[in-house]
């Protein structure tokens, strides 16, 4: 079978049919075209005249709809050259990239001129170089023809701007999106060595890569092609090349990550997001080590080192998560050699090392019959063990805490780049293990003593033992001459005869007439019972609520309670006393006549167990906190394993005392249907004091039931309705519901203990002098006793009392109460508050400023 010629098309616009070089022919490429006697086909188009030759010795079928394309249409002719070669030879060489082979493709030209000698010439240098060459003569057809065939090399006429303007052709190429590994090259005027050369910006910018100064040698035009092919097209399709390896690596299961040789990353793949918590914009461009390593570890070190020496390395690793969160990894890191046999770029590769759940997948395959049998019949115990494994981490367990964390990270898959920062900042607070421990973050800058105030208050109310300097403080058992007993079980029976109270003297019953105000003086009271002030207004408050009606026990059972409850408390104490307890009482019992607690929010039940665990909450109080009887290794924290101690012997030693006797048992005749549930209410009331939770209850009760309240002047008539009648919040929160109901008996019982600073002045001084003398005799013994110093700041030579009740209310009094008044509506409160909190405020400023005037001689050091 004959060979297919090639063409070529003159300036007479006549299409010549050359032979391949492995054709008999014999012309050349600057003759004519030989015609065969033999065999001749002429055919004529308008104006148009092609000759075809044929070889004598081959077949006479020749199609030449394969090697001319005619687009009269348009009025342009395309032709196209197809050497005989290509079909003959097969596929072009090969070449390598790295270890990848890639297939050295036919180059394909397109040539946008108006006919003349230059492009002929690079038409028969593209012959010569086995090239697919095509010719158009418009910018237009030039675009077509480029997305149709997409060439490798295209050759544009930039010598006369009266036919096309080729620097507009070029843009317009280059906006379509194949054009990136595409070589355009400008053909430029030839000038003389007089002439200065123009400069080439113009063309650069509109996208060209090249430019070729016009010659009509065809050689010359050869070694130019030559030349693009090997500098320009090849390197683009090594940059082809490259895209598909990044979809390798996009796809990979493989966390991969690419750095320079300083470390810094410049490249992370979608599986190295995903185990890190990062996204590629926000680590690209910083460094490895810095960032993710955890911190200078040994396995670390010799990876490094090994990089240091461009060798490779492989073993395990930490790698530091978005969310604080350190994970360990099989890391394969391979350095990336330069000329000079140094490591340019480092690839590493990082594998988690938790593949429970996909070997959960291989295993959950296994079918009984499958199991290796042993001898007594039984199975192998590898197997069984897998088994047994792949049923563990196949069932649903998890905490609502981790279902929030995976929902905001689903949702920050999707979010805005702005909105990720701050879901990150959230996932680090919620992973927290002091979730409502506050985080000191509003401390006033340059106050240095307010600073240390309220760290100290921080730890030495809030920490189960001491955290700070104590290594300084070593836990070692005590001699039994330095232990110091506290009580812990019942006290002696103490009774007095049976007491009415209209029996009680004038002055005392004139003080109880003013037990539903908040302006009453437990102080004065206190005074004129000789300290028994929880009997006779405990015997007034149960009173008003019908506790004893509630509980079906007698009058004189109650008032024996009572009297053994109040004997419990250590009178001794400056502070936790029976008269603090009397307040609790009066101010739970003050909380509970409110409008929004009277109508429906808490039950018979919840009153009733609110006046008795606010009556009992500090029984039995030694004068001591938490942390020092878990530093002094008492009797009490070993029993309790110092988790809420004080909380916990409170609720124990009542109840202990109650069921002990029967002349004080107050629940002797409630069904047990009954008493549980009030035992619970009571209970869980006296561990909400402890002050560990205390931000945590807070943070639940605003959250969960006072949210959005303070906006109820936006509500409609009928929210407004269900506010008054107690039943939801602004958000229409049930709060009858148990769950929303406890949070409230905890918030009351909470305010209520701590609602000093909220008690007209007076009474508020009084009770801020006894908890700093109570807190200077710890302090004392502490000292005594080689015990670490729980607060240090109440040294009673040096304490700034005033500056520790505005340090105290910064802490834990404002926002409480702002929350409380906002549900209960405590307006005389807040204006106490605030009238105090002012006079502490003046009181510790002429103190400092006292101080610093005697600074020279024995300064007050302000806690």
């Amino acid at each position: 079978m004959g060979c297919a010629p090639s063409l070529r098309v003159s300036q007479t616009g006549i299409i010549y049919c050359r032979d391949s070089d492995e054709s008999n022919s014999h012309h050349s490429p600057g003759q004519s075209s030989n015609i065969s006697s033999q065999q001749q086909t002429t055919v004529v188009f308008p104006k148009t005249e092609v000759k075809t030759t044929g070889d004598p010795g081959a077949s006479t079928s020749i199609q030449l709809t394969q090697q001319i394309r005619f687009l009269n249409r348009r009025g342009t002719i395309e032709a196209e050259t197809q050497t005989s070669q290509l079909f003959l030879k097969g596929d072009r060489p090969s070449f390598w990239f790295g270890p990848m082979k890639l297939k050295d493709n036919p180059i394909k030209i397109l040539l946008v001129f108006e006919e003349d000698a230059q492009s002929e010439a690079f038409w028969w240098a593209a012959d010569r170089a086995n090239y697919t060459c095509n010719l158009v003569k418009n910018p237009e057809h030039a675009v077509d023809s480029y997305l149709d065939k997409r060439h490798d090399i295209i050759i544009i006429d930039n010598r006369h701007s009266n036919t096309f303007n080729a620097e507009v052709l070029c843009r317009s190429i280059r906006a379509t999106k194949q054009s990136n590994h595409t070589v355009i090259v400008a053909v430029t005027k030839q000038h003389t060595a007089d002439v200065d050369e123009p400069p080439i910006a113009s063309i650069l910018v509109a996208g060209f890569n090249s430019y070729f100064p016009e010659n009509e040698n065809i050689g010359s035009c050869y070694n130019y092609l030559q030349l693009l092919e090997s500098e320009h097209v090849r390197q683009r399709r090594k940059i082809l090349a490259t895209e598909a390896l990044f979809t390798a690596l996009e796809k990979c299961s493989d966390a991969i990550q690419i750095t320079d040789k300083e470390h810094c990353i410049q490249y992370v793949n979608p599986a190295f997001e995903k185990l890190s918590g990062f996204n590629s914009e926000e680590i690209i461009g910083k460094g490895s080590r810095d960032l993710f390593y955890n911190g200078t570890g040994e396995e670390t070190e010799q990876m490094l080192s090994q990089i240091k020496k461009s060798k490779a390395w492989e073993g395990r690793c930490g790698l530091k998560k978005r969310s604080g969160e350190v994970i360990r990894f099989r890391c394969t890191t391979t350095p990336v050699m330069d000329a000079d046999k140094r490591a340019d770029h480092v690839v590493y590769v990082k594998r988690s090392e938790d593949f429970v759940e996909s070997r959960v997948h291989s295993l959950g395959s296994l079918k009984e019959p499958d199991l290796p049998g042993l001898p007594n019949g039984g199975v192998a115990h590898g197997m069984l063990r897998r088994q047994s494994l792949a049923r563990i981490h196949s069932m649903t367990i998890e905490a609502p805490i981790t279902k929030v964390v995976n929902m905001i990270y689903g949702v920050q898959e999707s979010c805005p780049s702005n909105v990720a920062p701050l879901l990150d900042k959230v996932i680090e607070i919620l992973r927290s293990s002091e979730l409502y421990s506050p985080l000191n973050e509003n401390v006033r800058e340059g106050d240095e003593m307010s600073t240390e105030m309220e760290t100290e208050y921080v730890e030495g109310l809030m920490s189960r033992s001491l955290r700070k300097s104590s290594s300084a403080y070593p836990i070692l058992p005590l001699q039994e001459s330095q232990r110091k007993s506290y009580p812990m079980l019942l006290p002696s029976n103490t009774t007095s005869p049976p007491l009415s109270l209209k029996s009680a003297p004038p002055d005392v019953q004139a003080v109880l007439e003013k037990d539903d105000m908040w302006d009453i003086d437990i102080l004065e009271l206190e005074r004129l019972t000789n300290k028994k002030p929880l009997l006779y207004l405990g015997l007034k408050i149960f009173t008003r609520f019908g506790v004893s009606e509630f509980l079906t026990c007698p009058d004189k059972v109650m008032q024996t309670w009572l009297q053994r409850i109040e004997a419990s408390y250590h009178s001794t104490n400056k502070y936790h006393n029976s008269t603090h307890a009397a307040d609790v009482l009066q101010a739970t019992a003050y909380f509970l006549n409110r409008e929004r607690l009277k109508k429906g929010c808490l039950t018979k039940q919840d009153q009733v167990g609110s006046v008795l665990a606010a009556a009992i909450h500090d029984v039995d109080h030694p004068g001591r906190t938490n942390v020092f009887l878990a530093n002094a290794q008492a009797p009490l924290a070993l029993c309790y394993n110092d988790r809420a101690i004080l909380e916990n012997h409170h609720a124990a030693f009542a109840f202990k005392l109650t069921i002990a006797d029967d002349s004080c048992n107050i629940f002797k005749n409630m069904t047990r249907e009954d008493y549980k549930p009030l035992r619970d209410i009571i209970i869980d009331m006296v561990l909400a004091t402890e002050m560990t939770k205390h931000f945590e209850h807070v943070s639940k009760f605003v959250n969960s039931v006072n949210k959005h309240d303070k906006y109820s002047g936006r509500m409609s008539e009928d929210e407004h309705s269900s506010i008054q009648s107690g039943l939801c919040t602004g958000h229409n929160v049930d709060l009858s519901t148990p769950e929303n109901r406890m949070l409230i008996k905890r918030m009351l019982i909470k305010c209520a203990d701590i609602a000093n600073p909220c008690r007209p002045l007076a009474l508020c001084k009084e009770w801020a002098y006894r908890i700093a003398d109570e807190y200077f005799l710890q302090a004392e013994e502490e000292r005594e006793r080689g015990l670490p110093v729980v607060m240090p700041v109440f040294d009673r030579k040096t304490c700034n009392i005033p500056k520790s009740q505005t340090t105290f209310m910064d802490i834990f009094i404002m926002d409480t109460f702002d929350a409380w008044d906002t549900f209960a509506d405590l307006q005389d409160l807040m204006e106490n508050l605030q009238g105090n909190y002012a006079y502490w405020q003046r009181e510790a400023a002429l103190i400092t400023s006292k101080a610093e005037q005697q600074n020279h001689t024995s300064p007050l050091v302000s806690c």
